[in-house]
Parts: structure tokens; sequence; C-alpha cells
């Protein structure tokens, strides 16, 4: 959708462009919006994690243990975003990443990659009892009971090290977004909405969000 003065104009509707559409160029299309949609997720993912470690944040863990816990857990969430896609179908519904953009990692980042993926599932998206191991007990310590549930650190984040392993990813995966959307997008143009913008009210947004516009 295309709203403000700035695109006001528009050179081809968007009921021209679908009909126009094949099957096949839908499904190109819907990857080509996965591969825009991955791009900001890692980015996030890397941005995230640049902070922690630029902040030193694993230093003040477990004693300040929540900051260090909702970034983790929030650049883990991104980074999984392009590979758990919901199945509700329809038009609007964008596959999973291809597997085939796992390529650019190495054998250690694979298994880092597959253990992110798993801890999402079972542990920070939802609880997994068996994630969990919860074993409720009672200590029984000079005549006082106390009760511990015991259970495995569920929420404990990376280390330091699989941090930084996890910002060359998210960096490797950055660029192979770049190389999907260049190769669908030669094939897709003449299918995507052209608007032809108001210049000023343009370069007026452009100047709000520190784009310099080329003249």
């Amino acid at each position: 959708m295309c709203t403000g003065d700035y695109c006001k104009n528009k050179t081809m509707s968007d009921e021209g462009n679908v009909e126009r559409m094949t099957q096949e160029i839908r499904g190109k299309l819907r990857q080509f919006i996965r591969a825009l949609m991955s791009y900001i997720d890692f980015q996030q993912a890397g941005a995230i994690a640049g902070y922690i470690l630029k902040h030193n944040l694993h230093d003040r863990y477990p004693r300040d243990r929540f900051l260090l816990q909702g970034l983790n857990t929030g650049m883990i969430v991104a980074y999984c975003r392009p590979f758990s896609s919901n199945e509700c179908g329809g038009d609007t519904h964008v596959p999973n990443l291809p597997k085939r953009m796992l390529r650019v990692l190495t054998k250690d980042e694979r298994r880092l990659h597959d253990a992110v993926k798993e801890g999402r599932n079972m542990v920070l998206a939802h609880s997994d009892s068996a994630a969990w191991e919860l074993k409720p007990q009672i200590l029984r310590l000079r005549g006082h009971d106390t009760f511990l549930p015991l259970h495995h650190d569920v929420h404990a984040p990376l280390t330091r090290d699989a941090t930084e392993q996890f910002r060359v990813m998210c960096d490797k995966l950055i660029e192979a977004c770049i190389d999907e959307r260049l190769r669908l997008e030669s094939e897709l143009e003449p299918y995507l909405q052209v608007i032809q913008p108001d210049i000023e009210e343009f370069e007026r947004i452009a100047e709000q969000f520190g784009v310099t516009l080329p003249r």
C-alpha cells in the first residue's frame, strides 16, 4: 500500500500487477518478500549481538542477568523468524528462507544455528517440559522443609564466544539475502509497483532519516 504525498502519482495499479502475474511469478514474489524481511531480521539479530558484546553484558551475568537474558531472547527470536514461518496459507503467506541459504555457514556455525533454533522452539517461544526437566523436590535440613523446583537453566544466554560467532553468522546471512534479492529482482521488476514521488517531499523525508538521495 502506498500512502503520503510523496507517492501520490502511481504509474501502475496494484490490480494491474496482480492480473499479470502467473502462479510461478507469484511464488517468486513471495520468495523475494521473504528475502527482504529476512535481511531486516538478521540485521536486528546481529545488531543485538553487537550491543551485548560492546557493553560486555556477559561480565555481569548471572548477578545482573535480566538485561542479557532479554536481549539474548530478542536476538534469537529475530534470527529464527526467517525459518519459522506460520502456515496460515493464503496470498499473504511467504515461505521460509530456502535451506540453501545456509550454505554460507561453516559446520560449526551450522551446529550453532541448529542449537539456536532448538532453543527458540523448546524454551524461548514455547515451554517444552523435556527441555526444562523440572523435578519438584523437598530439601529437608535440620527439621525444616524447603520446596525446590530444580530444573535446567533454560533462560541461560549464549556464551560470549557463541555470541561472537552468532554475529558473524548474521553478517553472512545478510549478504546471502542481498544476493537472493538481486537474483530475483531483475525477473520481478516488470511486476513491481512503480511510484513517481513528489521530489521535494521525498527529499524532506529522506533528510529526516539521514539518507542522501542520488542527484
